[in-house]
């Protein structure tokens, strides 16, 4: 239980990190792809919204400090004639609703297509950029408790509970004699151990009485005072 604790859970964290890091850059390679195309279509932007992140648990009004990202769904046709439809993260917050916007794509992945211009590359490396560090720190900390678990607090816990088993199951130490003490009987009785009836008892001297002593002849009880 000690364990599931101390390793499972930190090691979903960082494979939670790992797998959001992957996804970072492969979004920004999809998104340099598409830049570098050349491929290009006019799109309508049908509908934007907000998310809004809250990180911790503020007073008043304003809560806890927070982040906004704003999502885009764009709609577009390929020069094939296909109606495409795409939701993206991280675009313009001027573009609006019932918008024009300029649709890159690599060649072959209408699938992989975004709205979001090659002007706005640099704010968009800064972005990955300050996402990969904090997913970076992230995992470096769920390994780091793990090897410190591993190392430290592991042993330090199965010692405690050996010593702890050690005391519950210890069976107590038989008794001893004091050094010098017989271990065995001596067979037989002492050399001047008596084997009949002592010959030599004081005689009781010649006027010790042989009878009880007569007591006085009682006729009745005695005579009550009289009562006034």
């Amino acid at each position: 239980m000690r364990d599931i604790f101390f390793l499972a859970l930190p090691g979903l964290l960082a494979a939670g990190g790992i797998a959001g890091m992957v996804y970072v850059v492969v979004r920004m390679r999809r998104l340099r792809a598409a830049w570098k195309s050349g491929i290009t279509a006019e799109g309508r932007c049908v509908g934007a919204y907000v998310v809004t992140t809250t990180h911790g648990h503020g007073h008043g009004h304003g809560g806890g400090a927070g982040h906004s990202t704003w999502h885009h769904v764009h709609e577009f046709t390929t020069p094939e004639g296909e109606v495409r439809r795409f939701e993206e993260a991280g675009g313009p917050r001027t573009v609006v609703t019932g918008d024009r916007v300029v649709v890159r794509y690599p060649e072959g992945r209408p699938d992989r297509a975004t709205a979001i211009p090659p002007t706005e590359q640099a704010r968009t490396l800064f972005g990955t950029g300050c996402v990969l560090a904090f997913l970076t720190l992230f995992v470096l900390g769920a390994l780091g408790f793990m090897g410190v678990y591993l190392v430290v607090f592991r042993p330090a816990a199965d010692k405690v509970e050996k010593k702890i088993s050690d005391v519950v199951h210890e069976k107590p130490a038989p008794a001893r004699s004091p050094e010098g003490f017989p271990t065995e009987r001596p067979p037989g009785f002492p050399k001047d151990f008596p084997t009949g009836f002592p010959t030599d008892i004081p005689r009781p001297p010649a006027d010790w009485p042989t009878a009880p002593p007569e007591l006085p002849e009682h006729t009745g009880f005695p005579d009550l005072p009289p009562h006034h």
